[in-house]
């Protein structure tokens, strides 16, 4: 084309206000543009989480770079028709991002369909090598945790468990007894959901069975925080009597006196990298499962 066809073209296009419809450029490539951040009502804890900020700021930044938009959405577990899944499958979402499920939640299904999918955490219930996730080392995690309050010379480590339906949980419960080894007890245990009063009731629990307990590791910052108040209720010190790591670095580690030990969870590394996962399944880039286990660290503060 000549440089004054162009310019004519240039002069219509300022002249109408024209702009590129990207929906219908991803509608003609056979996409719509779109990803949705699926996320369980009956375990809406998710909300409660001080780093579901991060993730989805994280999410919003990725898929923005990558010319997607997200959507969140909430499935309602109860609803018999499924329509949830009918709804992701049909079309209306070029792929899905699933937050960690429990094992045998109706959110599982969404697997078996042909929509690419990645989920956040290691899957349950065998499907790891099925799909694609992205996940901290939790497992690992939980072992460095209590291994260090161990070297601090604890003689007596109990622990406070997210719910054991998620996979997050039980690995970080499986680290947790790795590092103990014959010291660990089943009174030393006691489970969660990842809110703050389960952290407390926990901890109360653990510390009536067992009143010499001088270490905690506890499977989240927020439970952490509950399991500081059941120490103080029970006239003990944190650290003097008894030494509280928890996990995930999160803005409540900051809010506590004194400021809680924890493992650093990468959450904003571990959404980029399953926005990415996600990207080469829609694109075709990718077409077995992938997974993606990042590190942890200890991030020591005043609690231990």
């Amino acid at each position: 084309m000549r440089d004054s066809k162009v310019a004519k073209v240039l002069d219509a296009v300022d002249a109408l206000g024209y702009s590129v419809n990207i929906t219908a450029r991803h509608l003609r490539k056979g996409h719509t543009g779109s990803v949705a951040f699926v996320i369980s009502e009956e375990h809406g804890h998710l909300f409660e989480d001080p780093n579901f900020g991060i993730r989805v700021r994280t999410f919003t930044r990725q898929l923005e770079a990558l010319g997607l938009h997200l959507l969140i959405s909430i499935a309602e577990d109860a609803r018999p028709d499924g329509f949830l899944g009918n709804y992701l499958t049909a079309g209306h979402f070029d792929g899905v991002l699933l937050a960690m499920v429990p094992k045998g939640d109706p959110l599982l299904g969404l697997l078996d369909s042909d929509m690419p999918v990645v989920v956040l955490g290691r899957p349950p219930g065998g499907l790891e090598k099925s799909v694609s996730w992205a996940a901290m080392d939790d497992e690992n995690a939980a072992y460095d945790a209590t291994r260090f309050l161990v070297a601090q010379g604890r003689k007596r480590v109990g622990t406070v468990t997210g719910p054991l339906d998620f996979t997050a949980a039980l690995d970080r419960l499986q680290g947790y007894r790795a590092a103990l080894g014959r010291a660990c007890r089943k009174g030393l245990v006691a489970e969660g959901d990842w809110s703050l009063e389960s952290g407390r009731r926990g901890a109360r629990e653990v510390l009536e069975r067992y009143p010499d307990v001088d270490g905690l590791f506890v499977a989240s910052d927020v439970m952490a925080v509950g399991a500081m108040k059941a120490v103080r209720q029970a006239g003990r010190r944190v650290p003097e009597d008894v030494a509280i790591v928890g996990c995930d670095d999160s803005p409540a580690a900051l809010t506590t006196d004194p400021t809680l030990t924890t493992m650093r969870n990468p959450f904003e590394e571990t959404a980029e990298a399953a926005v990415h996962l996600l990207h080469d399944l829609i694109s075709g880039r990718s077409l077995e499962p992938s997974h993606i286990v990042l590190p942890s660290q200890l991030v020591r503060r005043g609690s231990a």
